[in-house]
C-alpha cells in the first residue's frame, strides 16, 4: 500500500514554452510564471493528460522535473545542473549536453558539441546553457513545432 501512496503523490513541474499566437498563457490552467519562465504542476496521474492539452493549446513541454510532494515544492534552480541545449532545424531535435556544475563549464564545452553537429550537416543550431533536468537527451521533434521556433 505505501508503494501505491508513494505513485500517488509524485508530482512534476512541467516546463512549458507558450507559442505567442495560442493566445494568453492564462488559457491553460495552473500555468503559474517564475523567472519569466511558465510552468504547470502535474500529478503522475494526469501526466498524460496534460501532455495532450497543452499540445493541443500549442504549447510544448520542454523540460519535466520531478518535485516530490506540493508542500516541499519549490524552483531550486541553483540546485539544477547545467546542461548545453542544442536546438537544429534539420535535423528537426533538441539535444541535452551534460551535466556540468558551472555555467562557465558548460560553456567550455560547447563550441565542441556545435562542430560535432555541424560535421554531421546538421542546420540551424540554435544554442542555450540553462539549468534543468531533462528526461530524454535526444528529441526528435515533428515539423509541425518547428512553426515555434521560426515564427
Amino acid at each position: 500500500m505505501a508503494a501505491n501512496n508513494d505513485k500517488n503523490n509524485r508530482i512534476f513541474l512541467y516546463e512549458v514554452m507558450i507559442n505567442p499566437k495560442m493566445g494568453k498563457p492564462s488559457q491553460i490552467d495552473g500555468l503559474f510564471q517564475r523567472r519569466g519562465k511558465f510552468y504547470l504542476k502535474v500529478p503522475y496521474e494526469r501526466m498524460s493528460q496534460e501532455m495532450h492539452r497543452i499540445s493541443h493549446l500549442g504549447g510544448k513541454i520542454v523540460n519535466i522535473i520531478p518535485i516530490s510532494s506540493l508542500d516541499d515544492f519549490s524552483i531550486e534552480e541553483e540546485a539544477l545542473p547545467w546542461w548545453v541545449e542544442i536546438t537544429t532545424t534539420r535535423p528537426h531535435c533538441i539535444y541535452y549536453f551534460g551535466p556540468f556544475d558551472t555555467f562557465a563549464e558548460a560553456y567550455g564545452y560547447h563550441g565542441g558539441y556545435v562542430e560535432d553537429l555541424q560535421d554531421e550537416g546538421a542546420q540551424g543550431i540554435i544554442i542555450k546553457i540553462k539549468q534543468c533536468q531533462p528526461l530524454v537527451l535526444t528529441q526528435e521533434l515533428e515539423e509541425e513545432t518547428s512553426k515555434l521556433f521560426n515564427d
